[in-house]
């Protein structure tokens, strides 16, 4: 009796597997990451499963990777859209200048540490195949281990240590499904500086309005200055005022000659 209830039991298991297997062996994750020098992230996220095979579950295509997507740990937010080619549905997430801040989820892990930037990715099997774990808690190691990830982030500095391929600034990860996965995908790498204080003091000291109208009163300076340029070479051009001519002195009349006296031996008038 006890050898029929374990027969069955390994059953029930191989079901389960097979079903985990067709659900998602071809379900990858692909993600393209660029940090910029000012702690924001650019780049897209695609998870997609192939068509034929979710195609075979009950609600038609859309339903069935809904229900697949349950089994993901949550993925930074974006703007999100459907993914659909000739062989694979899914969704895309695009990332446009999004603050680094917001790359804290349970799949997707990147901050920023002082000087350094750190990335992980964990592939621990508890965090994926919440749902399959409800028939079996195994599957969600067969889950894990049928997934693909391909992963690639490119830093504004210098990959000091990683556990992936680095091509430059860049570092890229392919684990395929149905092979062993490590821990984590994992990179470090140098952050740029950044922007001193005391440059921002020198533009607005602590404590001044930073309102206030600086380039009207600017305008208004040069404004005055110019105006007092033109003055000064318009004077320069009238040059000195001509002094007016010198009055001639007034001639003085003729002193009235005095009378002749007649010579002695004439006599004078009677």
């Amino acid at each position: 009796m006890n050898t029929r209830l374990g027969r069955g039991r390994a059953f029930r298991l191989a079901v389960c597997l097979a079903l985990v297997a067709a659900l998602s062996g071809c379900m990858q994750l692909n993600l393209g990451l660029t940090v910029n020098a000012d702690d924001t992230v650019d780049g897209q996220l695609l998870l997609t499963a192939e068509k034929s095979l979710l195609s075979q579950r009950k609600g038609g295509i859309p339903t069935a990777f809904a229900e697949l997507r349950q089994n993901i740990p949550t993925l930074p937010a974006g703007t999100e859209s459907r993914y659909e080619d000739s062989r694979f549905y899914g969704i895309q997430i695009a990332y446009r200048e999004k603050p680094l801040a917001e790359f804290t989820s349970e799949s997707v892990n990147l901050v920023r540490d002082g000087d350094l930037y750190r990335f992980t990715l964990p592939l621990d099997p508890k965090k994926y195949g919440g749902k399959v774990a409800e028939q079996d808690p195994r599957n969600q190691q067969a889950f894990m281990q049928l997934m693909s990830f391909e992963i690639s982030v490119t830093f504004p500095g210098r990959v000091i240590d990683s556990n992936g391929t680095v091509n430059g600034r860049s570092v890229s990860w392919k684990v395929i499904a149905n092979q062993p996965k490590p821990p984590e995908l994992r990179a470090i790498a140098e952050a740029p500086p950044k922007p001193s204080a005391s440059g921002a003091g020198a533009a607005a000291p602590a404590g001044e309005d930073s309102s206030f109208p600086w380039l009207p009163v600017a305008g208004g300076v040069l404004l005055l200055l110019l105006v007092a340029v033109v003055v000064v070479l318009l004077l320069r051009r009238r040059g000195p005022a001509t002094a007016p001519p010198a009055a001639t002195p007034a001639t003085a009349p003729p002193a009235a000659s005095p009378t002749t006296a007649p010579p002695a031996d004439q006599p004078g008038p009677v």
